[in-house]
């Protein structure tokens, strides 16, 4: 459990401290209602993925990364964790 803490630890690190390109002039608003909803599916997949079987999914690592995708992915791996604490058994 420790050591999947730390590697989303390093993931977010990573995503911090990545280099930021300059944003578009024809971009859409930076809200955060992208990242909300984002976060939210991802959280609710997460929840479902535990109390189904409990074994995270890999990840597909051809995704393109937007405020929906960041939030996604920070959600699933805050909801498989919420839910394996509590519909997975202890080893």
């Amino acid at each position: 459990m420790k050591a999947r803490r730390f590697g989303v630890a390093l993931l977010l690190v990573g995503f911090g401290l990545g280099p930021v390109a300059p944003a578009p002039a024809v971009a859409a608003p930076s809200d955060g209602r992208q990242f909300k909803q984002g976060y939210q599916d991802g959280f609710d997949r997460g929840l479902q993925a535990a109390r189904d079987d409990c074994e995270k999914p890999a990840r597909a690592e051809t995704f393109k990364i937007t405020d929906y995708t960041r939030g996604y992915v920070l959600g699933f791996d805050r909801g498989f964790d919420a839910g394996a604490a509590d519909y997975c058994p202890i080893d």
